[in-house]
């Protein structure tokens, strides 16, 4: 795809691996059929508009519906939704995904019901750059839990925050 210095990938992936980043689950609804996806490319955009970003890999099953979607939730994972996270990067995990702890009425993206933070977004652009699409949203809808102690991904592993 690019004629980039495998060297610069390798350093790049790297130091990458040395972010800690929040894990999230970012889903939508298409057709009345509930779709997610975890993801820790995630980032707030402004304040005025309330926004945020999340970027999908060109390549997963959920990124030609989410280029069609009208709005998509993020659900930032709490330290003890290991076990979430894993099962929306499992593909054959597929149909035990939406089974119980969400709200699925396919009106609105479905929504974790004890997540860290849900952010239901409408969304409003997306851009593709290499490997990845951007997608934006403007928040409509934001509900955070009390206990702040998000999951985290440092290192090809999951962690909690220390503090």
């Amino acid at each position: 795809m690019s004629d980039t210095d495998p060297q610069v990938t390798d350093g790049f992936r790297a130091a990458m691996r040395r972010v800690a980043s929040t894990v999230n689950v970012i889903t939508i609804c298409v057709g009345g059929e509930p779709m997610g996806i975890t993801a820790t490319a995630m980032s707030s955009l402004a304040m005025d508009p309330p926004s945020l970003l999340v970027c999908i890999n060109r390549f997963a099953a959920m990124h030609s519906s989410m280029e069609d979607v009208s709005h998509f939730c993020v659900n930032v994972l709490h330290r003890d939704q290991e076990d979430i996270a894993q099962m929306f990067a499992d593909r054959r995990q597929h149909g035990l995904r939406f089974v119980s702890g969400w709200t699925v009425d396919c009106e609105r993206p479905p929504r974790l019901l004890d997540a860290q933070a849900s952010i239901v977004c409408r969304r409003i652009d997306h851009h593709r750059f290499g490997t990845h699409s951007i997608f934006i949203g403007v928040v409509e809808d934001a509900v955070a839990r009390d206990e702040v102690d998000p999951l985290l991904y440092l290192d090809g592993h999951y962690a909690g925050a220390i503090g």
